[in-house]
C-alpha cells in the first residue's frame, strides 16, 4: 500500500514525530493512521527521546535545558570525605524559595558550615567539582595579599614607619 502525503501531514500532527518515523509506522500498520499513533504511544510511552522531542527554540528551549542541567548538577556537603548532604540544585533552590521568609538563615548557616571545616561542593554534570572552599580561601588570600601591599605602601608613602598623615582621607583597597 501508498503512503499519501495527508496520511503523513496527520499522523505528524497528531504525535510530533519526523517525516521518516511517520511514514515507517505508517507503512509498518498498513496505512492504518490510528494504528500508527497507538505504536507510536507505545513506543515513547516513558517520554519522549531527545531526538524526536522538537521543542521551540528561544526562552523555552533555554528554560528546559537549564531544568535538565540543574537537575544533573549537584550541591554537596562533605567532612572528612563523608558525604553529609547530597541533592540537585533544583531541590536547593526549591528548598531556599519554598522557605523563604527565613531566606537570611542560609547564607549564615553556609557560613557556619564553611567555619567548622565542611567542604561545599558543587559537581557539575561531567564530575567536575567547584570547591566553594578554595574559592572563599582565593578570596581571602587575595584580600590578605592585598591588605599587607597597601600596609606597605602607606608605609613607604608616609617615610615615618606606618604613621598616618592628616592630609590622607580615605584608603582604596583593588581585590583582583
Amino acid at each position: 500500500m501508498s503512503i499519501t502525503i495527508e496520511q503523513i501531514d496527520e499522523m505528524r500532527k497528531r504525535t510530533n514525530c519526523s517525516y521518516e518515523e511517520a511514514k515507517e509506522l505508517l507503512e509498518k500498520n498498513n496505512g492504518d493512521i490510528i494504528n500508527a499513533i497507538v505504536e507510536f504511544e507505545r513506543k515513547h510511552r516513558n517520554g519522549f527521546k531527545q531526538k524526536d522531542y522538537q521543542r521551540s527554540s528561544g526562552f523555552g528551549e533555554k528554560l528546559h535545558d537549564g531544568v535538565q542541567k540543574g537537575f544533573k548538577t549537584r550541591f554537596i556537603i562533605e567532612k572528612e570525605k563523608e558525604t553529609i548532604l547530597n541533592i540537585s540544585v533544583n531541590i536547593a533552590i526549591l528548598v531556599v524559595l519554598c522557605t523563604f521568609p527565613v531566606f537570611w538563615f542560609y547564607p549564615i548557616a553556609l557560613i557556619a558550615v564553611y567555619f567548622m571545616g565542611y567542604r561545599i561542593k558543587i559537581r557539575k554534570e561531567k564530575g567536575e567539582d567547584i570547591d566553594i572552599n578554595k574559592m572563599v580561601n582565593n578570596v581571602g588570600g587575595k584580600v590578605k595579599t592585598t591588605a599587607e601591599k597597601m600596609s606597605e605602601n602607606e608605609k613607604k608613602k608616609n617615610g615615618n614607619g606606618g604613621e598616618k598623615k592628616d592630609d590622607d582621607d580615605y584608603n582604596e583597597i583593588t581585590v583582583e
